[in-house]
């Protein structure tokens, strides 16, 4: 077994040992379960308390320290789904529904600082954690006269291509939804389901915006925190 497999299946057994908030089962179970040797699984239960997700004390059981897997997916970090889907244990993988060049609606236009009716790549993707839909984005990627015909499925490295330059950073505007039918069909829940929004609009290293999306996220797949700081109370005074 691979440490990356290892380390994948045993986010499984903390998930949902966090879910029941319970402790996670002792190491003769563990390795039984995972069909690896105590020395792997030392190892990667001591990866996963370095990173904040487990508290381990000789004698006790081994515990899910909530903030910190919560704190394991933070809404400021960037990442293809598919990455971030895989570091909290799931087998990811992405679906390419949709992906056609039309011309950019004017409401998306005017967020993109571009001319309504220019040229972009209308997609529409949907993102699997261990085989169940989790997550569904529509997007445009304004293009140039002379676009590439195949593009890579990240937008990272399509906007590279597409551009020669790299998208740094994003406006992301995150919010809260009700799926309608057709959403709701790809995602595999009934229409009404609750689900996280992401709004998101991408700029690239020339501060060019060049990509937007509008993503829908499932919430009991993942979650997503964020840590901020109090400002100091005689701050203003």
């Amino acid at each position: 077994m691979t440490d990356r497999s290892l380390h994948n299946q045993l986010l499984r057994e903390v998930r949902e040992a966090a879910a029941a908030n319970a402790p996670l089962p002792g190491e003769l179970e563990l390795t039984a379960r995972l069909g690896c040797t105590r020395q792997q699984l030392r190892n990667a239960l001591a990866e996963l308390e370095r990173q904040g997700i487990l508290r381990r004390r000789q004698g006790a059981p081994t515990t899910v320290d909530q903030v910190g897997l919560r704190m394991s997916v933070r809404l400021e970090d960037q990442f293809e789904h598919t990455v971030l889907l895989s570091r909290m244990g799931y087998e990811a993988e992405v679906e390419i529904l949709r992906s056609e060049v039309e011309p950019l609606p004017a409401s998306i236009a005017a967020l993109l600082d571009a001319e309504p009716g220019s040229p972009a790549l209308r997609s529409v993707k949907r993102w699997r954690a261990d085989g169940r839909p989790a997550m569904l984005a529509s997007g445009y990627l304004l293009l140039p006269d002379a676009a590439p015909r195949e593009l890579d499925d990240s937008v990272f490295t399509a906007v590279t291509q597409v551009w020669n330059e790299s998208l740094v950073w994003e406006v992301a505007t995150p919010g809260a939804a009700a799926l309608d039918a057709e959403q709701a069909a790809l995602l595999e829940r009934p229409a009404g389901t609750p689900v996280m929004t992401f709004e998101l609009i991408g700029v690239s290293v020339s501060g060019r915006r060049l990509f937007y999306a509008f993503e829908h996220h499932l919430p009991e797949v993942v979650r997503y925190s964020f840590a901020r700081t109090v400002r100091p109370p005689w701050d203003g005074l």
